[in-house]
């Protein structure tokens, strides 16, 4: 079973330990998941933390940042967030949020974010992923992508 809470200061050894050790996020801080105006939750499973959800905000839209514990657990992250997701996104519908950004130039999470989560590709740009939470106008689709 998948659980989510906010992030805690006991967290930080381990959040810093996974950014260190990621060959893709080695460069980014732990200070980056605590800045002002972003929220930032631990996401679990029977066996114990599995990933990081940093979430930023620009208009009516939630800007995803995804820590993975392990890049490795393909499986075990897959199940995380097929289970969690859909909550996070309803929380986000509720509180009045149009869609979910998400940046990766990693081809598997890319298609799985695609093909699992509802994702779209953003027309002008093909690293750059949006789920729309809500109906929008037409001109209002990529109103917080420049």
């Amino acid at each position: 079973m998948v659980t989510n809470r906010f992030i805690k200061e006991e967290d930080y050894p381990l959040l810093k330990e996974s950014l260190e050790k990621d060959e893709y996020h080695s460069n980014t801080s732990l200070e980056f998941f605590l800045e002002p105006n972003t929220v930032c939750s631990v996401y679990s499973d029977d066996d114990g933390i599995v990933l990081f959800v940093r979430g930023s905000f620009v208009g009516q839209a939630v800007i995803l940042d995804i820590q993975f514990l392990d890049n490795r657990a393909a499986k075990r992250n897959m199940r995380t967030m097929l289970e969690g997701f859909p909550r996070l996104a309803k929380l986000a519908k509720e509180n009045g949020f149009t869609s979910f950004l998400f940046y990766t130039t990693q081809t598997l999470l890319k298609n799985f974010c695609i093909r699992r989560l509802g994702f779209e590709e953003h027309w002008n740009t093909p690293e750059l992923l949006v789920k729309y939470l809500q109906e929008v106008g037409p001109l209002e689709n990529n109103a917080y992508i420049h």
